[in-house]
């Protein structure tokens, strides 16, 4: 009918995707999302494979659609530093540089939604909602690295774990912000090694294992095994890491 406009078939792979709601294709509707769908390809990685290294070039830019990436630099000494963890609708990569200023390695088994550099931009550049949308989450990012640094800087063992515990409980849940977090007992698997848990958090493996086990003693958790908790009182491991949905 005349006034009509036909109706337009979003890409499969876009209309079943996980993260679609979440990442920063949301920002173009079904009339534009084709043109990322046009560019794209999936890829799957194991546990330990490296995507990016650090200070050499690469054309990749991701969307994590499943799975946990940590980004990591490496110190003159050889030492490793994780810098930060990424998970589901994360995205991976420099836009405008090609080149690599961490490692990043998957943690589990990871699934990505990739385009290469320069397509990506130039949809970028075609499409200023989604240029403002990859701004926002720049912008998140970094307030998330200030937070991060008060939390290595001032806050005590007890309430660096307890954020750790409450960032993974969110990925693990892809948690709204209007749920209600007196809901029922939520599994959580650690995706990190308590020596990668320690290295994140700025703490000893014993320190570690120490603030756990008193977690547990204090019943708002309960170890399932040695990759497992259950989280029984999310508002007092809130109160505990002095963070609150509403940041």
């Amino acid at each position: 009918m005349p006034g009509i406009e036909p109706e337009i078939e979003m890409d499969l792979r876009c209309a079943q995707c996980p993260v679609r709601h979440h990442a920063i294709c949301n920002a173009l509707g079904a009339s534009n999302i084709g043109e990322l769908s046009d560019i794209m390809t999936h890829r799957n990685l194991s546990a330990g494979d490296i995507i990016l290294h650090q200070d050499e070039s690469s054309e990749l830019f991701a969307v994590i659609m499943s799975g946990v990436v940590k980004l990591t630099q490496i110190l003159p000494d050889g030492r490793e530093q994780i810098v930060g963890l990424l998970a589901a609708s994360d995205s991976l990569g420099n836009p405008v540089s090609s080149v690599s200023n961490e490692n990043a390695e998957c943690v589990t088994d990871v699934q990505l939604c990739c385009f290469r550099r320069a397509q990506f931009g130039a949809v970028l550049r075609a499409n200023p909602e989604l240029e403002h949308r990859l701004l926002e989450q720049t912008v998140s990012d970094l307030k998330q690295a200030r937070q991060w640094m008060t939390v290595l800087g001032k806050l005590g063992a007890q309430e660096k774990m307890a954020r750790f515990i409450l960032w993974l409980w969110r990925e693990n849940h892809n948690m709204c912000p209007h749920r209600d977090p007196r809901e029922p007992d939520s599994t959580i698997c650690f995706p990190l090694k308590r020596e990668e848990i320690a290295g994140l958090l700025g703490m000893t493996i014993e320190t570690v294992s120490r603030n756990i086990s008193k977690l547990k003693a204090d019943g708002i958790i309960d170890l399932l095994d040695s990759k497992s908790i259950a989280l029984r009182d999310v508002p007092k491991l809130q109160q505990i890491a002095q963070t609150y949905d509403d940041e």
